[in-house]
């Protein structure tokens, strides 16, 4: 088993983004390009900047993956966009064990102030994919086409607004 110096979760930071979009896995790169059309380094930044809450979980001092929710429908819309970009070191099994295993408070925060949450995911994006599963929200049964690559649609309904 692959043992960390420092791995640890903490609130994003504009820095991390700068630190963290040059080394973004390949597939969160076709992601981020198919769904808004930019380059991944602006997908990532955009992310960030629209995002009610974002957090960074630093690997050896060094950021490895961000993820956030944003709001969808405007300022007073209760419906949230939870994403997730990564660095290579997710593929890590250890890595992506021990980012399950810490994120879940972090989860529940991005379900504050929304009655649902919902976005899209590459449906090549298996680890994505699996978090989302492990959190508990619905998949469309067959892919959508965004940007030439396919996705998933996926949504949990939350109720009232907490």
């Amino acid at each position: 088993m692959e043992r960390f110096i420092d791995y640890h979760i903490r609130p994003a930071r504009r820095s991390d983004v700068d630190l963290l979009a040059p080394r973004l896995r390949e597939i969160d790169c076709r992601e981020a390009r198919a769904l808004s059309g930019l380059a991944p380094e602006a997908a990532l930044a955009l992310s960030f900047k629209w995002s009610v809450r974002a957090w960074t979980a630093v690997i050896e001092g060094r950021p490895g993956l961000m993820w956030g929710v944003g709001r969808l429908g405007g300022l007073l819309g209760f419906v949230g966009a939870p994403w997730l970009l990564a660095s290579d070191i997710l593929e890590q099994r250890s890595v992506a064990r021990e980012f399950i295993r810490l994120s879940r408070p972090y989860a529940r925060e991005l379900e504050r102030g929304f009655r649902r949450l919902e976005n899209l995911v590459h449906a090549e994006n298996r680890l994505a994919v699996r978090w989302l599963k492990w959190l508990g929200f619905s998949f469309a049964e067959k892919p959508e086409q965004w940007g030439g690559e396919n996705f998933y649609r996926f949504w949990r309904d939350l109720g009232c607004v907490i």
